[in-house]
């Protein structure tokens, strides 16, 4: 009997935009606004986050997007190499908005849901017709972080 080889795909993070140097000192300016802001009501720690915060986002939206290996096998869901298995996640649903997403809710208490990038529109009905035979079909909506990442092009 022959093993099946599964579905896999290559993907990257998301669609890289070229920022202007006045879009760096806007972000620099805007933390700085808000950490002087947190600091004079008193809450230093949260000014530190708020500067953590603006350096980790100028890093990550100056490094572009990554390329990602994705893969569907009877043995679960693997994204890079990390192997999510079918007893780990509880639903799947396909967006189709401006790209198709792939939407997997998991048990896990870091990542709850997990937002993939498709790619090739032409592979939704395989994929969703090999997804069914491991887990349930379930309407969801991706959670507010990816909408969030997604202002900010990351």
């Amino acid at each position: 009997m022959a093993e099946d080889p599964g579905i896999s795909w290559h993907v990257e993070t998301h669609e890289h935009k070229e920022r202007s140097i006045d879009w760096y000192w806007g972000l620099g300016l805007v933390a700085l606004a808000a950490a002087a802001l947190s600091i004079f009501f008193g809450n230093t720690l949260f000014a530190l986050i708020i500067g953590l915060a603006a350096i980790s986002i100028g890093i990550l939206i100056a490094r572009g997007p990554r390329e990602h290996v994705v893969s569907v096998s009877p043995r679960g869901f693997s994204l890079d190499g990390t192997l999510y298995r079918w007893s780990g996640i509880q639903s799947f649903w396909i967006t189709q908005e401006r790209e198709p997403h792939l939407l997997l809710t998991t048990q896990g208490v870091l990542h709850p849901q997990l937002v993939i990038p498709i790619g090739d529109p032409g592979r939704i009905q395989n994929l969703r017709a090999y997804l069914r035979r491991f887990c349930a079909e379930e309407e969801q909506e991706a959670h507010l972080g990816h909408h969030v990442a997604s202002i900010f092009g990351l």
